[in-house]
């Protein structure tokens, strides 16, 4: 059974003394959630996977991100951050405050100690293998991703910052730590996103790239939001970090959620993969993997390296699955998500109008959802009135509700049934998915 833990610390704020808007001195009381793995052996070590939520989130929001990116068993660490923000009356938490260059520098450091702080204490506690800690963060956390990992390079294994920029200077008088020419780092980042542009995005992974580090970006045809496909992507990069020296197992090439078992084919497929051989006859091999089977589960694996793996000659096959409704959903669900990883314009068009349907992947314990009875596999149809067919809408529905509202309505699809739910505004207590019709 997956454990979560809460923990406190008491912080300080040393900072407000030096402000004078901000001279009355305050503390909080910090939190941070350690996540274990179902089947926990305090004998044996396990990855780390450190995630950051966004600016005006909270820390309970990334539960289940240690086993979505390493699905065989990681320890996750979410710290709650330091600064609470009003959001037209909701409370939400920041890592670093805007203001002059020192007071914001001064927020981002005394953020990056928390961290730090956070990390060192769960290595203290529990059976951390020191050579396998992963940094992730989206929006704001990817910031602090690139500051915290950028700045601590012999900390980490690997770097995922997503929607996120660089702040971290780079110069001959702040020159770059020598362990950063070995830290990979893996960018994820939507083209039209409109709120941390993907061009700073870019531009961070670039100057990186400059100072050796290895960086590299992944784009997706999305906007400021974490998708079912970098998802994948970071899974994948957890993966290929760990198995650097040795073949990948098996269930590195499966869907977090997947339940399935290795099929006839498993050790052919996973001889193609550890062929030395050039990416085009890889991908050829694939290619004609995937016409001799008969195994819908072996085609779906095959399907899912194809798009982790950005084999471009792929394209025209992955159409054809997507585009032909007598294939079985998962696969066609496959085709759509190997085409949006493949980043060519081509690809996103075939994507364009495909019907999808916002799912409830996980609902967490605790929560007003878990209280309401809302189950995985609960299709969402409205939120106050507001059609939901992506999952952008759901956010939006959310923060249009007007303030004072004290219930608001949202409809689910059960097994076929519609069901009116009673909800309080704000946050649900969900993860969702977006699956194709």
């Amino acid at each position: 059974m997956k454990k979560v833990l809460l923990l406190s610390f008491i912080l300080v704020a040393a900072l407000a003394a030096e402000i004078d808007t901000l001279s009355a001195p305050f503390q909080t009381e910090l939190s941070y959630i350690v996540e274990l793995p179902e089947d926990y052996d305090s004998t044996r070590s396990y990855p780390l996977i450190v995630a950051l939520h966004g600016f005006g989130d909270r820390m309970g929001a990334y539960v289940g991100t240690a086993q979505s990116f390493y699905p065989d068993g990681a320890i996750g660490l979410y710290p709650e951050t330091p600064y609470p923000v009003d959001l037209e009356g909701n409370l939400g938490w920041a890592w670093y405050m805007w203001g002059d260059s020192g007071f914001h520098r001064k927020t981002v450091d005394q953020s990056t100690r928390w961290v730090l702080s956070c990390i060192q204490q769960v290595k203290e506690d529990y059976p951390v293998d020191p050579r396998k800690v992963f940094l992730y963060g989206f929006s704001q956390g990817g910031m602090m991703t690139y500051e915290v990992g950028i700045r601590y390079p012999e900390l980490f294994r690997g770097l995922i910052p997503a929607g996120a920029w660089l702040e971290v200077e780079i110069d001959s008088i702040n020159p770059l730590d020598s362990a950063a020419s070995s830290l990979a780092v893996r960018a994820l980042h939507g083209v039209y996103d409109n709120v941390v542009d993907f061009a700073d995005g870019k531009a961070a992974v670039d100057t990186l790239a400059a100072y050796g580090v290895p960086a590299e970006i992944m784009r997706y045809p999305c906007k400021h939001q974490i998708t079912r496909e970098m998802i994948e992507d970071a899974r994948d990069f957890v993966y290929c970090r760990l198995y650097e020296e040795e073949p990948l197992p098996l269930t590195a090439f499966l869907w977090p959620d997947s339940e399935l078992e290795p099929v006839a084919h498993a050790e052919l497929l996973k001889s193609i993969l550890c062929l030395d051989d050039s990416v085009a006859d890889i991908e050829a091999g694939l290619l004609e993997l995937y016409r001799e089977q008969e195994s819908t589960e072996l085609r779906e694996q095959i399907i899912y390296l194809l798009g982790a793996r950005r084999c471009i000659g792929s394209e025209a096959l992955l159409n054809q699955i997507l585009a032909d409704e007598s294939e079985p959903q998962m696969l066609r669900q496959a085709a759509c998500s190997a085409l949006i990883k493949l980043g060519t314009e081509t690809a996103w068009q075939a994507t364009e109008g495909i019907k999808k349907l916002v799912v409830i992947k996980e609902v967490v314990a605790g929560t007003q959802a878990d209280s309401l009875g809302l189950e995985e596999g609960d299709v969402i149809l409205s939120y106050n009135r507001k059609k939901i067919k992506v999952y952008l809408d759901l956010r939006k529905a959310i923060d249009s509700v007007k303030p004072k509202t004290k219930k608001v309505t949202m409809v689910i699809l059960r097994q076929g049934k519609r069901i009116r739910v009673r909800l309080e505004p704000g946050r649900i207590g969900i993860y969702l998915d977006e699956v194709i019709r």
